[in-house]
């Protein structure tokens, strides 16, 4: 604790701007990414044409260190944080910002030579580029044959039968959604926020609708929080269904995936039963949630449908768990150093859960622990598992509804922070309020941790499994480039 303090000390020996913002100056921004001992955990790292941010992780605080660009140049949090390379690639491709001492090989994130302008958010773009043509050799996998939904491409080396030198083409999955906010209110903004991710119709508005709250200087009352809580639950449950039946038709589980499809499908039909849509879009709000969504029986639906499926789908699941043994392995030490949380760092011995660290959280419906073998069985295993947790959860929260104090409100900064741990990972989003209005926002999908750590995790995959590697891993091409 010592040491991952004194990086901590260095922070807040800045300017203090918000509630866990701090502005250093180019002395303490060095100082920051030299200091000696442990790392806090890097959760984003985002940079526009004056600032370069860092979204850090202290125990289970979340905090921000930001520094002034100059002359568009500034000190790479990469070459402390390997897990922000990508952050600063993009923000070469969107602002022209460099990133000095970078650890990475300068290859663009987004840009790949196709767009109309480079740098199109600066206030200098330049004409756009030529389209890069493949490298000789290499492998590409376009998106409906790697696994992968979504304009993403994968490219890869095959080297004795093994896939060597992974990387992958998110070019055509960015569309601008963060930048589109900018000059909208929160509300104007939640339809976007909505539908950022398929896997996190809940997740993504509720971390967007908290960081909201804390510019305000808001607290949702314990009704609301409940509410946002179900809903959460229930939404993880539908995923991680989804993403065991995707896993196991790849694997030719066709019975398992055949279980999980019916059991989302129950789930998705209690919801159209309870007069709200099927995957849960447009039921959080930045006040609370939809006007006529009636939590209690929504809740009961949902685990009365589950409730029955649990033992079969279990039984299922360990039958056909051996064909996932040994895929795409993520190691602890790979989890902890890339920030991977969710399912995936926690099958991989990373216990963080952000749900652990809420107010009126009903912690002993949490048994999950996961494990640290890191492979495609581990993350079936809990996802299931934590399908059970659920399940648990939504009953405890059932039976006390509303019930807890109120928490005190923060203090109103016009800038904040907002988490939810969505069945992928934890989202996390910054915000900054001029007027009533989005000035600045970011957003983190754990899908960004994934990719800094997707070559070396495939490294040594044979191609033919690459596709059932993928679906484990649960990769959201759309979390990817906002």
């Amino acid at each position: 604790m010592a040491s991952m303090s004194e990086m901590g000390r260095i922070i807040r020996g800045g300017e203090r701007v918000a509630l866990s913002h701090y502005s250093l100056d180019a002395e303490q921004w060095e100082a920051m990414l030299a200091a000696p001992g442990a790392t806090l955990s890097l959760l984003s790292c985002w940079a526009d044409e004056h600032r370069v941010y860092v979204l850090l992780l202290e125990g289970d605080c979340p905090l921000i260190a930001s520094t002034t660009m100059e002359e568009r140049r500034y000190l790479a949090p990469s070459s402390r944080f390997p897990a922000a390379e990508w952050g600063e690639r993009v923000a070469y491709d969107l602002w022209g910002v460099e990133a000095m001492s970078a650890s990475g090989d300068g290859q663009p994130a987004l840009d790949e030579g196709v767009w109309e302008a480079t740098w199109p958010l600066s206030s200098r773009p330049g004409p756009g580029g030529q389209a890069a043509r493949p490298v000789a050799g290499r492998t590409v996998l376009p998106a409906e044959k790697s696994g992968l939904t979504g304009p993403l491409e994968l490219s890869f080396d095959v080297v004795r039968g093994k896939v060597q030198g992974v990387s992958v083409n998110a070019g055509l999955a960015h569309r601008g959604v963060l930048h589109r906010m900018i000059g909208l209110t929160p509300e104007e903004s939640l339809p976007l926020v909505s539908r950022m991710t398929a896997g996190g119709f809940v997740a993504h508005p509720l971390a967007f609708c908290r960081a909201v709250a804390q510019a305000r200087g808001l607290q949702p009352g314990p009704g609301v929080r409940d509410c946002w809580m179900i809903l959460l639950e229930i939404e993880r449950m539908s995923v991680h269904l989804f993403d065991m039946a995707r896993t196991a038709r790849s694997v030719d589980a066709g019975l398992l995936a055949t279980h999980c499809e019916h059991a989302r499908e129950a789930i998705a039909s209690a919801c159209a039963e309870q007069g709200i849509s099927r995957r849960l879009t447009d039921l959080v709000r930045c006040d609370g949630f939809r006007v006529g969504l009636e939590i209690v029986p929504l809740a009961q639906a949902v685990v009365s449908a589950m409730q029955p499926r649990m033992a079969q789908l279990r039984e299922l699941q360990s039958v056909f768990a051996p064909r996932l043994k040994g895929l795409a392995v993520l190691s602890p030490a790979q989890a902890r150093e890339f920030a991977v949380g969710g399912l995936v760092g926690r099958a991989s011995g990373r216990s963080l859960d952000v749900r652990r660290r809420e107010a009126g959280m009903r912690l002993d419906a949490l048994r999950s622990t996961g494990s640290s073998e890191g492979d495609g069985a581990a993350r079936d295993a809990l996802r299931l598992t934590e399908i059970r947790d659920s399940l648990a959860l939504i009953q405890r929260i059932l039976g006390s509804i509303g019930m807890d104090d109120d928490e005190p409100a923060p203090e109103a900064t016009q800038e904040g922070i907002g988490v939810a741990e969505g069945a992928r990972g934890d989202i996390w989003y910054w915000v900054r309020l001029r007027n009533g209005k989005i000035d600045a926002v970011q957003a983190r999908d754990p899908s960004v941790s994934l990719l800094s750590v997707l070559p070396a995790v495939l490294q040594g995959e044979t191609p033919e499994r690459l596709p059932a590697a993928l679906r484990s891993l649960a990769l959201s091409p759309s979390g990817v480039a906002m």
